[in-house]
């Protein structure tokens, strides 16, 4: 029995903290796949926990690891829930049949959660604003919307009332991350400044980019050295960018998922570079307290996640306005000109801002909002 439950396609590693939390805090259990899709890149939660309900989730297309079927009606019964906060993405069923079912029943009371509209999509012209709309009559049908971020709520507020779209910070467990940060040595670089990157290695990420930036910054800084993190479809175009630098002043380590051996390089970077799309990895390098220089979402990209929000200019790192080379590279230098040590520089910057806007506490208290908003509804939830 449980009077809440959230619906999640796969449960992450880092996400693993967060439900814990929810689950403390006001009795929220997460129903998610028994089997996960072979097709994801992710690093999931195995085992068995209290607050971890596990059913057949369907996966019909082995390209498309978010094309999900749900089990709700079995969920529903099984769990007797009275509302539902449910993962939202167009290729899964219950995005469609939760807001038929409280439409038609009267149950459950349902919220969405998701970043508020399709960013990779974008917002640009006539026909991506048009392709957003089917998700905005989806979310109006139901009870609230959950969002990573203001400017997901902003857009939605266009479409719904205010009072049924809240805000919950995406975020991992930073303090877990600081403190088993403490006991690891850095990786040894083999130049200065060091430069960071990681992520799967996809096209909208845009590793070559960076790898040729990488280049033309070592006309002025000649002992700098690139560490991409990671591994992906786009791997041997990255690899073909570095050239005969592969091996020595751009390595390429592979995927790597210990949180051991990425505080290493962490401790080791003195910034970490986005030649394109981001996401949590924003929050990992402000964790281990490294300044993040990336784009700025433009009208010709990259597609960000909500994440780049917390890339904030000359106090986490900063931003570069234009979606060049010429501009990044002129970004790169500027940056690495006046800031010879940007972690010492930013150091107590960082530290504030996310004890300020990305603690686990943070998120959490920003689920209390939406937990009384429920209680509104008239569902009884756990403890407060």
């Amino acid at each position: 029995m449980a009077d809440v439950i959230i619906i999640q396609r796969v449960i992450t590693h880092y996400r693993l903290p967060v439900f814990e939390r929810l689950w403390r805090e006001f009795g929220w259990v997460v129903a998610t796949a028994k089997t996960p899709p072979d097709n994801t890149g992710l690093n999931l939660v195995e085992g068995n926990y209290d607050f971890i309900r596990r059913y057949d989730f369907r996966f019909p297309n082995p390209k498309n690891a978010y094309r999900c079927n749900i089990p709700l009606s079995q969920i529903l019964r099984d769990t007797s829930a009275r509302a539902v906060i449910a993962e939202f993405s167009m290729y899964m069923n219950s995005s469609y049949l939760l807001p038929i079912r409280r439409r038609l029943r009267g149950s459950p009371i349902t919220l969405f959660w998701s970043h508020g509209y399709n960013m990779g999509r974008g917002l640009n012209n006539v026909f991506q604003r048009f392709a957003q709309m089917p998700r905005v009559a989806l979310s109006a049908l139901v009870d609230g919307h959950v969002c990573y971020s203001e400017e997901g709520r902003t857009y939605l507020a266009r479409f719904m009332p205010r009072a049924r779209l809240f805000v919950a910070r995406n975020t991992i467990d930073m303090t877990a991350l600081q403190k088993r940060a403490d006991s690891v040595p850095p990786t040894t670089p083999i130049g200065r400044p060091h430069l960071l990157t990681i992520g799967r290695i996809t096209q909208d990420k845009d590793f070559p980019r960076l790898v040729q930036v990488f280049h033309m910054l070592r006309e002025k800084f000649p002992d700098a050295v690139l560490t991409i993190i990671g591994d992906g479809p786009d791997a041997s175009r990255t690899r073909t960018a570095a050239g005969d630098e592969l091996g020595g002043s751009v390595r390429m380590v592979g995927a790597e998922y210990e949180e051991e051996r990425l505080a290493g390089y962490y401790r080791s970077a003195d910034v970490v570079v986005f030649p394109g799309a981001v996401g949590l990895s924003v929050n990992h390098a402000l964790a281990h307290g490294v300044p993040v220089i990336a784009y700025d979402r433009t009208s010709t990209g990259p597609h960000h996640n909500p994440e780049i929000a917390y890339v904030v200019n000359d106090v986490t790192g900063m931003r570069v306005p234009t979606y060049t080379d010429e501009a990044m590279l002129e970004a790169l230098r500027s940056f690495l000109t006046r800031h010879p040590d940007p972690k010492a520089d930013f150091s107590d910057a960082i530290a504030h801002y996310v004890a300020e806007n990305l603690s686990l506490d943070r998120m959490i208290e920003d689920f209390r909002g939406i937990h009384e908003h429920l209680r509104s509804l008239g569902v009884g939830i756990g403890c407060s």
